[in-house]
């Protein structure tokens, strides 16, 4: 017999995707900006990227990871899917709840959070009459999810939109706008509130908001896409009913993999998207068991966790992060002239921020507008950031990471000095 090939029995009792660890060699002096760029990321160097809170990027090292555990499952698909693939999840949700400050017991795998909104939104037992919270400033995937909701799928439940007009000068301003909401209609029974607004990118006081919810009888539903390995978060301390977080923006995980915790006194009532083989058993069982589905982002997100933490954990990232992004805005303010959004600087997200552009004929303040100047200033080119319409303003929004260092400013500088002036009879200054 071929010794080098394991037999049906041998590869019975592997379990590869258990033994696979991170090699953090290096990484714990490795420098910030060009250097963690050329040497841990594939992104292409002759683009200057200042989009990572969309899509995220994953590191070389996790990408080797996930080649390994794709070819453990095209080896032996029904061993993977059967036998092993559900111990690697369970390990990787146990890494992410330790980060969380969460059991890991009520921590189901999801592919976003968008996914997480409609499963509990769907799932909750609203009765005729009630109402359901979102605001102005809501994701634009949760604000049609609301829309939906109310018309098409309950048309007996009622939409309550918060208007939160900027400036927003402080945090008393929002949680004023939510008391008088919630006190103008009694029934409303959940609220959907963001943990970082997106992609106006404020930094909520959810906790304030999540007792405030529960001192009138309402469920806070938290949408934290933008939070884990942005910003502190401790689920035991926040007291939320329902949270999901992306792991595939800040956190480096392959994308598709977002998590949905959930307190356990409402497990009872929430039922994942799709009806599957599990219905019935732990909600664990239900949301692992969805079809034919590729785990391997959610098995990866311990070693993400891993990647973060060698390269010196949330102190040191943000740390940096925040510095380049404030000095990006002063050399984008003095270059361009351009406005920061009026918030104030304790509700400011530490990697995004926002400048509102001058306006610019042929390209008005509308969707349509937005989409077709983004077009204009980044298809094509070798920069990339991402344009938002806020307020009847549109602004640029732009993302720091680790791999940006301010010379990527730079040359967003010169680049839009060169489309100004390409463009100077549309611009009204």
């Amino acid at each position: 017999m071929d010794q080098s090939k394991p037999t049906y029995t041998d590869s019975r009792k592997r379990e590869d995707g258990l033994a696979y660890e991170l090699n953090t060699d290096g990484l714990r002096n490795i420098q910030f900006g060009k250097e963690i760029r050329d040497e841990e990321f594939l992104l292409d160097p002759d683009v200057t990227f200042l989009n990572h809170g969309s899509y995220g990027t994953v590191p070389s090292r996790i990408i080797d990871i996930q080649n390994k555990l794709n070819i453990e499952r095209e080896r032996h698909p029904d061993h993977w899917y059967r036998v092993n693939c559900k111990k690697y999840v369970d390990r990787s949700r146990r890494a992410v709840a330790d980060f969380i400050g969460a059991d890991s017991d009520n921590i189901a795998y999801v592919s976003n959070p968008s996914v997480a909104i409609n499963t509990v939104i769907r799932s909750y037992p609203f009765q005729p009459g009630d109402a359901l919270l979102d605001t102005n400033l809501s994701y634009g995937t949760i604000a049609k999810l609301c829309k939906d909701f109310t018309t098409r799928i309950r048309p007996d439940v009622e939409r309550v939109n918060l208007q939160i007009d900027f400036p927003v000068l402080s945090e008393d301003y929002i949680i004023q706008k939510y008391e008088d909401i919630l006190r103008r209609h009694p029934n409303i029974k959940v609220a959907i509130i963001d943990h970082i607004t997106s992609p106006s990118a404020i930094v909520m006081p959810v906790k304030k908001l999540v007792d405030l919810c529960h001192s009138n009888n309402v469920l806070a539903f938290i949408d934290g896409a933008h939070a884990i390995g942005h910003i502190p978060l401790n689920m035991n301390d926040l007291g939320a009913d329902v949270y999901t977080t992306s792991v595939h923006k800040w956190a480096f995980a392959p994308r598709g993999c977002a998590i949905l915790w959930y307190d356990r006194k409402h497990a009872s009532w929430i039922n994942p998207l799709t009806t599957s083989w599990n219905i019935g058993d732990s909600l664990d069982q239900q949301f692992f068991e969805q079809g034919t589905v590729d785990h391997i982002p959610y098995v990866l997100a311990r070693h993400c966790l891993d990647f973060y933490q060698a390269i010196g954990g949330m102190s040191k990232i943000i740390q940096y992060t925040t510095l380049l992004a404030e000095e990006a805005r002063d050399l984008l303010i003095k270059e361009l002239r351009l406005e920061p959004l009026p918030l104030a600087p304790t509700l400011e997200s530490p990697n995004l921020k926002l400048l509102k552009l001058p306006a610019v004929s042929g390209y008005p303040c509308t969707e349509a507008g937005v989409a077709a100047l983004e077009k204009a200033l980044f298809e094509g080119t070798s920069v990339f950031a991402v344009l938002a319409l806020i307020q009847n303003n549109i602004y640029l929004r732009y993302s720091v990471q680790v791999y940006n260092d301010i010379d990527d400013f730079k040359t967003f500088v010169m680049y839009f000095k060169d489309f100004l002036h390409k463009n100077s009879d549309l611009i009204n200054v």
